[in-house]
């Protein structure tokens, strides 16, 4: 595979005063530019990252894992492709939490890990002085969908876990504590919380210095604009169309109106070949 290299088409980010610079050579010189992060403004930062199809779909009917969109677009070279997933395992690396829902938890068959494996990615990490694994924070409403005895997030003793859940599964491992509210040191804890407040969550774990947040949930992608939390979407489109009633993102939730809705503007936008387009995009809410 030759060296991952972007190109750089737009870049409205750099000396913009409310981001604050991370300063790699080597990151810049594979972005072409420098790696800009949201300054903390009495919140976390939370982005989303997702590959999409040019019709907005995260899937295939009969490949249900979100990682397909990329594998199977036939018509990218492999640096193409890799590209997509390195821009996802970014956004690990300078996170200390990610946000993932049920559904997508059932699309990847007990295999979900938000693994950062890249050597470049893990010094970054590392030099960021973030722990070697990020905090993996799974939310559903009914925690009996789930086969967690199953689960390599659960069975991995490595991978802090929080299980945000509106009841008690009725199959619980033994290395799940149960509690009411976030308890710092606990590796894997099930916080039960009936009306599935996030926004306490996330306070919380602010107060406890979980400062980037990524989200890999649709669903949630949707509920955090409806709050106002999220703060910016890494999207990468694959050239590739799906069609048909297939997963979106906020396929399952409310739309927003003509009157209230958020805006994306152009941070970055950059590209390899000509089949994908890697855009990261600032959300603002009228």
């Amino acid at each position: 595979m030759p060296e991952l290299k972007f190109k750089l088409l737009i870049d409205n980010i750099s000396n913009n005063s409310f981001y604050k610079v991370i300063n790699d050579e080597t990151l810049s010189d594979i972005l072409e530019c420098k790696l800009y992060v949201q300054r903390y403004n009495n919140k976390p930062y939370i982005f989303s990252c997702f590959a999409t199809s040019v019709d907005g779909r995260l899937c295939y009917p009969d490949a249900t894992s979100g990682f397909t969109i990329a594998k199977y677009n036939n018509e990218a070279i492999s640096i193409e492709r890799y590209a997509d997933w390195w821009n996802l395992s970014l956004g690990r690396a300078i996170s200390d939490a990610v946000i993932i829902g049920s559904n997508s938890i059932l699309g990847e068959h007990g295999k979900y890990i938000a693994s950062v494996d890249i050597k470049e990615l893990r010094e970054l990490r590392g030099n960021l002085g973030k722990p070697e694994e990020l905090l993996h924070i799974i939310i559903t409403r009914d925690a009996n969908k789930i086969d967690w005895q199953n689960e390599e997030v659960v069975k991995n003793p490595n991978i802090p876990l929080i299980i945000f859940s509106g009841n008690t599964p009725r199959n619980l491992p033994d290395n799940i504590i149960i509690s009411d509210k976030f308890t710092r040191g606990l590796n894997k804890q099930l916080i039960l919380d009936e009306t599935l407040n996030l926004l306490s969550l996330i306070n919380l774990l602010y107060e406890n210095s979980i400062k980037t947040i990524l989200n890999e949930s649709p669903y949630y992608h949707h509920y955090l604009q409806e709050h106002k939390l999220l703060d910016e979407a890494w999207l990468n489109t694959s050239g590739v169309y799906i069609g048909g009633n297939i997963a979106t993102l906020g396929l399952q939730n409310l739309p927003f109106t003509a009157l209230s809705h958020p805006h994306y503007s152009i941070l970055t936008l950059h590209h390899i070949a000509h089949n994908f387009l890697y855009t990261r995009y600032k959300v603002t809410y009228s």
